[in-house]
């Protein structure tokens, strides 16, 4: 079946966050074609919206509970997709990615306790560990001439003295890296045998391109007690304002404290709506996920060739997966702010790299998730800033 990305949906007046209030991130300009936030700007998986709408059509949308094929369709796909073979009883629901890494540091670390990111990284990661009352350990990726790599001595150094919590982001969100086996084996070799939980966030594990293949961390069983896996269809199928995803937490001393932790709270009853469209996307969404795959790289694949026509001195991270690509503008000497500035004032907006660590002022981050006639509208965009910078 032949799936169309190209039809755009008109997002303006719906309270959308990148659309409708440009104006707290970019000094008051509104009107801007956006790049910004992770969420697409192509209609979300035919099947849902009708899971959704079938739901409502029922009449009530009370308190809900897990059913045996909710718990099938996500140990489906798991299998189908990912090579993982996992227990329903494995499977934590809760209210979104960032909330639920929030809880786990909360309910299985003391205050105090050591939490290592590798930056540049989703800038959340940064957030929750200050307001846990954690401490944190910067692991910064390592970049050479063929891209960004993990700094695995000094993982081991930060394991060995005492770390409790490894924040892994894979794929890697900003950088668009995929990590390979071999890495992820070496990281699995690194924290067995220590006390040090791998909070691993894969929720663009379904978003890879150029026919690569994503190999989850719960792929090494040597791990698995100490493994918390965060999933969620909500970038793969577009469908993140229903603040759903599923931990997958294989060692039962982890996962019962987790559940504890969850249910003293009040915290584990599940989105009626989000749950119609998991089932809904893990039934039988992959023909529409390779479709999206194949077109997030073309688009990757556009923007690579733009900039290296027309904007030569922006070195493109590889774009390995997720549909956010990585730029490095520090060549026109102007923090990221600024360049952000300049972008939205030719029209476009992105984010400020420096948001993802400190020591990435002068990078940029694009939202690729969108038709191509929007995708040419931004790059133009950033053509005309640089060009006036230059």
């Amino acid at each position: 079946m032949g799936y169309s990305f190209e039809e755009g949906v008109n997002r303006k007046g719906t309270a959308c966050i990148k659309w409708d209030f440009q104006e707290m991130d970019y000094k008051g300009k509104s009107g801007l074609l956006p790049f910004s936030i992770a969420d697409a700007d192509y209609r979300t998986y035919e099947p849902i919206l009708a899971a959704l709408k079938a739901r409502i059509d029922n009449g009530v949308i009370g308190y809900t509970d897990l059913e045996p094929a909710y718990l099938e369709a996500v140990v489906n796909w798991c299998r189908r997709r990912h090579g993982l073979v996992i227990e329903p009883d494995w499977i934590v629901p809760t209210g979104g990615i960032v909330p639920a890494m929030a809880q786990a540091l909360e309910a299985l670390t003391e205050p105090g306790a050591k939490v290592i990111v590798q930056p540049p990284v989703y800038d959340p990661f940064y957030s929750i560990i200050q307001a846990s009352g954690r401490e944190m350990l910067l692991n910064d990726l390592i970049l050479d001439e063929t891209g960004y790599h993990m700094n695995l001595p000094q993982l081991q150094e930060m394991v060995e003295a005492g770390a409790s919590v490894l924040m892994l982001c894979s794929p890697h969100n900003p950088v668009c890296r995929v990590w390979t086996r071999e890495e992820l084996q070496q990281v699995a070799d690194i924290c067995k045998g220590h006390d040090v939980i791998i909070l691993a966030d894969e929720i663009h594990w379904d978003l890879v391109l150029g026919g690569r293949a994503h190999v989850s961390m719960g792929a090494f069983p040597e791990i698995r007690e100490q493994l918390i896996l965060c999933t969620s269809c909500s970038k793969t199928f577009n469908v993140a304002g229903l603040e759903t995803s599923n931990l997958i937490i294989p060692g039962d001393d982890l996962r019962g404290r987790y559940r504890d932790y969850l249910f003293a709270r009040y915290l584990f009853v599940p989105n009626t709506l989000g749950l119609e469209a998991v089932k809904a996307a893990y039934q039988d969404g992959d023909d529409w996920v390779d479709a999206e795959c194949a077109f997030l790289t073309e688009n990757a694949q556009i923007v690579c060739d733009f900039m290296r026509e027309h904007l030569p001195k922006v070195k493109v991270a590889e774009p390995e997966g997720t549909y956010l690509l990585w730029f490095d503008m520090t060549a026109y000497g102007k923090s990221s702010e600024e360049l952000v500035d300049a972008i939205a004032e030719a029209g476009a907006g992105l984010n400020a790299g420096a948001h993802y660590g400190e020591n990435y002022d002068g990078y940029v981050r694009m939202n690729i998730a969108c038709p191509k006639e929007q995708l040419l509208g931004g790059l133009n965009c950033i053509k005309a800033a640089l060009d006036q910078l230059s």
